[in-house]
């Protein structure tokens, strides 16, 4: 679904009447961010980005999405703006990466991103964008229904990807 909205985003970013007005690629990313500071404490950030312009955060107290541009609303309505903040708030990341921390060989205090959404092309073809980073290296990328490991990850990247394969809620919800 979350893939679908994307993606839909994507189309009516290219639609218009102007051949020359889309000449670039262009993306649009949403970014989960957890900072581990130790094994219970966790601070999380969530962010949307049309190329290098925010457009969206998160309100951490209250698990909502904020709208930081007039547009960046779009047309979603109000039960698709809850799947969106319920997927975020859902995440089981964090208690999978602290239960995991020690055998992948994260050392306190890290951090961990991961990124969603797509780039429209040119020539209108959309590649998805789907990956786990460590300290902000890549660690992960999705393909094909499954976690592949970063080929620059060495043995944690496999590790991390053989756990998060097993999850097949979060394998669905990507």
């Amino acid at each position: 679904m979350l893939f679908l909205q994307i993606s839909l985003l994507a189309v009516l970013l290219a639609a218009g009447d102007n051949e020359d007005a889309f000449q670039e690629e262009i993306s649009f990313k949403m970014i989960h961010t957890s900072s581990f500071y130790n094994h219970s404490w966790v601070k999380i950030q969530n962010s949307a980005w049309l190329d290098d312009l925010q457009t969206h955060g998160w309100d951490t107290n209250s698990g909502r999405i904020i709208f930081l541009r007039p547009w960046s609303k779009g047309n979603l309505s109000k039960e698709e703006i809850k799947e969106l903040e319920e997927f975020f708030h859902g995440l089981p990341m964090p208690q999978e990466i602290h239960r995991h921390a020690s055998q992948w060989k994260f050392k306190y205090p890290f951090e961990i991103q991961i990124t969603l959404g797509c780039e429209l092309h040119p020539e209108r073809a959309i590649v998805g964008i789907y990956g786990f980073a460590y300290q902000g290296s890549d660690l992960l990328q999705f393909q094909n229904n499954s976690w592949l490991p970063s080929p620059k990850g060495g043995t944690r990247a496999q590790d991390v990807s053989r756990v998060f394969n097993q999850y097949h809620v979060t394998k669905r919800e990507v």
